[in-house]
């Protein structure tokens, strides 16, 4: 073993606070290894559905109890960051592009978007680009390929998907950290991270759907050719399952809460509660409205011809058998698994539990990706794929 680097993510969500500690490890025969060695989390508020609009004291606490809990496990003391949220979030697409003089293209020329006026005018006094997803290119307005490094045009047209953050959104959350005395290296998308974390090669080049279950909502984030295409919002999470068998049966938050998660491993097919059968309507019904309007959104999505061959559940939500019985039934012709985390090494109990990808995710965001603008001394080939996807957005 010759070498040791630290990373450190936040993730700051509805449901919990969590702080992840890793370090990467360069060993002989096996190359580098990310390995967990600390995970700090604090509970947020069951009625909690926006965690920066709680009262600075409070958030910080949270912040603060995660950050101790990990630093202790890891034995280390951290000070850079990697931050996720999942608030707020809108995208757009912006076509770039440059003059190549029959040169051949090179990273520099895709990156100098961020040099343009066009991507300097993101920037406003409301908001700002949080990523920039280079998801297409064109050579001479002709051909469409999937990785124009390396070949001759003399012109290159990319296709940049944007995600923006409300500015008052961001300035929020560098000042609690700050305060903190914790320097953010980068604010991530948690829909990103999560991808990221639950998507192997295969599902991310040929188009996949990440469906992660959240306390609030369910995010649906479309990933094709590497590069996340396109997202949309269904605003049910599984605080409604819990508010719908508070608001019915006449009882707090807390206790159904307890109630709900009890059905999510509740399997009525091998062993009969009667107990959790007195709320398994309830909760059965509002599981059938979000997976139909699941379905309705891949449906209808522009994206689908392109993702809807593979779809993955994770998030908070994600182990309810439920849940993951009627998605089964619904999307039969497609391939659908359950998302836990890939590339990282830890206890299973950690690892496994699909409600900490978005967590694992910033550690994957981490360790293999350049800040926005930055030129990659190891860029790595990326495999040519059939180019559909350039003809796909024009068509839009």
């Amino acid at each position: 073993m010759s070498q040791r680097n630290i990373f450190s993510a936040i993730d700051i969500r509805s449901d919990k606070i969590i702080c992840l500690i890793a370090q990467e490890l360069e060993i002989i025969n096996r190359g580098k290894i990310l390995q967990l060695i600390g995970i700090g989390i604090s509970k947020m508020p069951i009625n909690c559905t926006k965690p920066l609009s709680l009262p600075h004291a409070e958030i910080s606490n949270h912040l603060k109890g995660a950050i101790k809990k990990a630093e202790n496990e890891a034995n280390a003391k951290i000070s850079d960051v990697f931050v996720s949220i999942s608030e707020n979030m809108t995208s757009e697409y912006i076509d770039f592009n440059i003059l190549c003089k029959n040169s051949l293209i090179i990273e520099r020329d895709i990156k100098d978007f961020f040099k343009s006026k066009l991507f300097t005018s993101l920037y406003t006094k409301l908001s700002e680009p949080l990523h920039s997803f280079p998801i297409s290119y064109r050579l001479d307005n002709k051909k469409s390929v999937s990785d124009p490094i390396g070949m001759k045009a003399n012109n290159l047209l990319t296709k940049w998907h944007i995600i923006s953050v409300p500015k008052d959104y961001l300035e929020i959350t560098y000042k609690i950290l700050q305060g903190m005395e914790l320097n953010i290296k980068q604010i991530v998308s948690s829909n990103y991270s999560t991808s990221l974390a639950v998507l192997n090669d295969i599902e991310s080049d040929l188009g996949s759907i990440t469906i992660e279950i959240q306390k609030n909502k369910t995010v649906l984030s479309y990933t094709f050719d590497g590069q996340m295409i396109g997202f949309d919002i269904i605003k049910i999470g599984t605080f409604h399952f819990t508010s719908d068998i508070s608001q019915i049966k006449s009882l707090t938050l807390e206790e159904s809460e307890r109630i709900r998660k009890k059905i999510d491993i509740y399997d009525k097919d091998k062993k009969y509660d009667k107990d959790i059968e007195k709320f398994y309507a309830i909760y059965l019904s509002r599981a059938e409205e979000l997976t139909n309007l699941i379905s309705a959104a891949v449906t209808k999505t522009r994206f689908n011809s392109l993702v809807s061959n593979s779809l993955i559940l994770t998030g908070y939500g994600a182990k309810s058998f439920v849940i993951q019985k009627l998605m089964k039934s619904k999307f039969i012709n497609s391939s659908f698994r359950l998302g836990s985390t890939r590339k990282i090494n830890g206890t299973k109990t950690f690892i496994d539990n699909p409600s900490l990808t978005s967590s694992f995710g910033l550690l994957t965001y981490a360790t293999n990706h350049d800040l926005e603008g930055e030129i990659s001394n190891d860029r790595k080939k990326k495999k040519s794929i059939f180019s559909v996807i350039y003809k796909f957005f024009q068509n839009l």
